[in-house]
C-alpha cells in the first residue's frame, strides 16, 4: 500500500511539474517574441530615420547648389530666382517647402512656398536682420539650422570672394515631413510611429496631434492620457536607455517601443515605433487552450501509466524473495572485493612510507642502469639539480666536473667533485654502489649525492688557521734570528756613511741602507702579524670610526686623487668591539682601494644594519682582481703589488675573525672590487 501511495505522489509531482513547465515555457516564449518584434521595430525606426536624414541632407545639398549659382552669376532677377527654385525643388514630394532670398541688407528678393520668417520675431523665429547676421558668421560655406515645433529653417549664406552678398532660407514643415515618412508605419494593428527632439519636444504624433509642441519635462494632467509616466522617453533623451524597451500605458496595457536618432543641426530628432504588448503575444495567448488540453491528456496518460505500474509492482513483490538470494551472493562477493582493496591499500601505504623515507633523506639519490641512464631520482636530487633529470644520461652531468678527492671501499666508489651540475661554488660527495639482482651480476647502480660545500669551507678555514699559526711561530723565530744581526749591520752602515768620502762607496752604502730599512720594515710587519694584541671589547660607534679613519687619511697623498663617497646609515646602533683594531682594518681597506686606483677613481663606503648584524661595504672602481687570484688574497705574504708585503689583508682578516665577524670580497678585472665586513651587533 505504501508503495502505491508513493507512486501516486510521484505521478502528481510529475503532472504539476509539466503544468509549471508549460506556463514557464509560454511566458518565456512571449518574452522572446516581444524581443524579436521589438528588434524588427528598431530596424523600421532606423530605416525611416535614415530616410528623413537623407531627405534633409538632400535639401541642404540643393540649397548649396543654388547658393553657388547665385554667387557665381550674381543673379538678382526675380524670374531667375523662381526658375532656380522650381528646378531644384521639383522632386521633393508632398512635403511643404518654402524658400526665400535676401540681399546683403536683409531685404526680401523672392519668396516661394511656406515661409515662417514673415511672422513677427519670437524666440524661435529670427528676423531678416538676424538671418543676415547669422549668414555673415557662416560665410563663406557654412550653414545654420533653426527649428521650432512646426518647422526647420535652413539658412545658407551666399558669398562672393568671402564677402556676404545675400542669404537663402529654406523652410521644411515638420508635420508634412513626418507624415511623408512616418504616417504609413503600422506596427501590428494598433502600433504607430511618432517623433520628438532631443530637448523633449513632441514633433509628431499620429493619434495625439494636439500634443505636438508640448515638452515632456513640462507636463500637466492632459499629458498623461496615453502615458503613466515619461521615464522611458527621458532615458532615451538622456542616452541612458537601450534602443528598444517597454512601458505601461494608463489602461494598464504594456507597450513595446524602439527608437532611432537623426541629427538636425545641433539638435537630435528621435523616431520611435511602438505597439501594444498584447498584440505581439496574441498568437501565444491563442495557444494556451491547446496547451491546457494537452496537459489534460498528459494527466490521463499518467493516470493510466500509474495503474499499470501498480499491477507491475505487485509482480515485483513476488520477485523480491528470489532477489534476496541474489543479494546474499552479491554481499559475499563485495566482502571478498573489500578484502582485496584493504590489502591493496596496505601495500600502497607501505610504498608511500618508503617514498617518504627516501624523500626525507638529506642526500640526493639516483638509480642508474648499466648504460648509465638515470631511471629514478628522489626529490632531494631534483632540488640539487634544479629540474627532473630522469631519462637522461649521467655523462651529461659528470663530464666537466673536477675531482677533488677519491677513494674506494667495499665495492663503493666515493668522489668529491666540484663544478658539478654547472655549480662552480659547490662541492659534492658522490658515492656509487652496485645494485645486484636475484641472479648474479650487476643490474645497475645507486648513487648518493651530498652537498659538502660547508664542510669543505670549514676544512679550508682550519687549514688557513693552521697556516696562520705556523706562520706566526715562524715569523717570531725569523724576527729574533735576523733582527739582532740586522741591527748591527744597520749601525755599521750608518757609521761608514758618515766617514766615507768616496762618492761611489757612499752611494753603495746608501743602497745598502735603503734595502736594510726595507728588510727592517718587513720584519716589523711580520712581528706585528704574529703578535696581534688581544681584542679589548667596548661599545663603539661604527660610523664614528669610519669618519675618524678618513680624517686620519685625508693628508695621505695616495687618497688625494680619488673621490670618497659616504653612505652611512643613521640607524646603526653601537656595537661592542675593539675600535682600535677595527679602525686599523678600515684604514687598510681604504689604502688598498687607493693603490688599486692609481689614476683616480671613486670609493663608496656604506654602513647598514641587517637584522642582528651590521655590514661595512668598501666598493672601488679600480683595476680589480683576476678571478684566479681571489682565493689567495687573504693568504699571508701573497701580493700583486710591486712594493707590497702581502700582509695587509691577512692581518685584516685575522682581526675581523677575532672580533667575531667575517670579511668577503667580490671583484672583476677592470671593473673594481667590493669588500664587505660583517660584525654582530651584540
Amino acid at each position: 500500500m505504501k508503495t502505491q501511495i508513493i507512486i501516486i505522489a510521484i505521478l502528481a509531482i510529475i503532472v504539476t511539474a509539466i503544468i509549471a513547465l508549460s506556463v514557464s515555457f509560454q511566458h518565456t516564449l512571449q518574452m522572446e517574441m516581444a524581443e524579436q518584434f521589438n528588434k524588427q521595430q528598431l530596424l523600421l525606426a532606423r530605416a525611416e530615420s535614415s530616410n528623413i536624414q537623407a531627405y534633409i541632407n538632400r535639401v541642404k545639398e540643393e540649397m548649396f547648389s543654388i547658393a553657388q549659382l547665385v554667387s557665381l552669376f550674381r543673379i538678382n532677377n526675380e524670374s531667375l530666382y523662381k526658375f532656380l527654385t522650381e528646378f531644384f525643388l521639383r522632386d521633393f514630394g508632398k512635403v511643404k517647402l518654402g524658400i526665400k532670398y535676401l540681399d546683403s541688407q536683409g531685404k526680401t528678393i523672392f519668396t516661394e512656398g511656406i515661409i515662417a520668417f514673415d511672422r513677427p520675431a519670437s524666440k524661435n523665429i529670427p528676423t531678416n536682420k538676424d538671418i543676415i547676421d547669422m549668414a555673415k558668421r557662416s560665410c563663406p560655406s557654412d550653414l545654420q539650422i533653426k527649428q521650432n515645433a512646426q518647422q526647420i529653417n535652413i539658412i545658407i549664406p551666399v558669398c562672393r570672394f568671402n564677402s556676404l552678398i545675400g542669404a537663402i532660407i529654406t523652410t521644411i514643415d515638420i508635420q508634412d515631413l513626418a507624415r511623408e515618412f512616418l504616417a504609413h508605419i503600422k506596427s501590428g494593428s494598433k502600433g504607430y510611429a511618432w517623433m520628438m527632439d532631443g530637448k523633449g519636444n513632441l514633433l509628431y504624433h499620429p493619434s495625439q496631434p494636439d500634443m505636438v509642441g508640448r515638452n515632456l519635462y513640462n507636463t500637466d494632467s492632459s499629458c498623461f492620457n496615453c502615458h503613466k509616466s515619461f521615464d522611458v522617453e527621458k532615458k532615451i533623451i538622456e542616452g541612458k536607455g537601450d534602443f528598444y524597451g517597454k512601458y505601461v500605458a494608463p489602461t494598464g496595457e504594456d507597450k513595446v517601443l524602439a527608437f532611432s536618432t537623426i541629427s538636425v543641426g545641433d539638435v537630435q530628432w528621435i523616431v520611435t515605433v511602438s505597439a501594444p504588448y498584447s498584440e505581439v503575444t496574441m498568437a501565444i495567448q491563442s495557444s494556451r487552450k491547446y496547451h491546457l488540453f494537452l496537459t489534460v491528456l498528459i494527466f490521463l496518460a499518467v493516470t493510466a501509466v500509474s495503474a499499470v505500474l501498480i499491477v507491475l509492482n505487485r509482480k515485483r513483490v513476488r520477485a523480491e524473495e528470489l532477489e534476496k538470494h541474489q543479494v546474499e551472493l552479491e554481499r559475499h562477493a563485495d566482502e571478498l572485493e573489500q578484502k582485496v582493496l584493504d590489502r591493496t591499500h596496505e601495500l600502497t601505504t607501505e610504498k608511500e612510507k618508503l617514498n617518504t623515507v627516501v624523500t626525507a633523506i638529506g642526500s640526493g639519490i639516483m638509480l642508474i642502469d648499466n648504460q648509465r641512464k638515470i631511471l629514478w631520482i628522489n626529490q632531494t636530487m631534483k632540488n640539487i639539480v634544479g629540474k627532473d633529470i630522469t631519462g637522461m644520461k649521467c655523462d651529461d652531468f659528470f663530464t666537466d666536473c673536477k675531482i677533488i678527492g677519491s677513494y674506494k671501499s667495499d665495492n663503493m666508489q666515493t668522489d668529491v667533485l666540484s663544478n658539478l651540475f654547472g655549480q662552480m661554488d659547490k662541492y659534492y660527495q658522490v658515492t656509487t654502489a652496485p645494485v645486484k639482482g636475484v641472479e648474479e651480476g650487476v643490474q645497475g647502480f645507486i648513487r648518493l649525492v651530498d652537498d659538502v660545500t660547508e664542510i669543505k669551507k670549514m676544512e679550508d678555514q682550519m687549514m688557513h688557521s693552521e697556516k696562520l699559526a705556523l706562520l706566526g711561530r715562524l715569523t717570531t723565530g725569523i724576527v729574533n734570528e735576523i733582527g739582532n744581526p740586522l741591527t748591527s749591520v744597520f749601525s755599521f752602515v750608518q757609521m761608514l756613511k758618515e766617514k766615507e768620502k768616496n762618492e761611489f762607496k757612499k752611494e753603495s752604502l746608501e743602497t745598502i741602507d735603503l734595502y736594510t730599512n726595507k728588510i727592517a720594515d718587513i720584519l716589523k710587519q711580520l712581528s706585528g702579524f704574529s703578535k696581534i694584541p688581544l681584542a679589548e671589547f667596548k661599545p663603539c660607534k661604527v660610523n664614528g670610526l669610519i669618519e675618524d679613519a678618513l680624517s686620519l687619511l685625508q693628508y695621505d697623498k695616495r687618497v688625494n686623487d680619488i673621490t670618497i663617497m659616504r653612505d652611512l646609515s643613521s640607524n646603526i646602533p653601537m656595537i661592542t668591539t675593539d675600535g682600535s683594531q677595527l679602525s686599523q682594518v678600515i684604514v687598510n681597506l681604504v689604502l688598498n682601494a687607493a693603490d688599486a686606483m692609481s689614476d683616480g677613481g671613486t670609493l663608496a663606503i656604506k654602513s647598514r644594519k641587517n637584522g642582528n648584524d651590521i655590514s661595512l661595504t668598501f666598493e672601488d672602481t679600480g683595476e680589480g682582481i683576476p678571478k684566479e687570484n681571489l682565493a689567495r688574497i687573504f693568504d699571508p705574504l701573497y701580493t700583486t703589488k710591486e712594493k707590497g708585503t702581502g700582509l695587509g689583508l691577512a692581518v685584516s682578516q685575522n682581526i675581523i675573525e677575532k672580533l667575531n665577524g667575517h670579511i668577503t670580497v667580490e671583484s672583476e678585472l677592470n671593473k673594481g672590487s667590493k669588500f664587505v665586513i660583517t660584525l654582530p651587533v651584540d
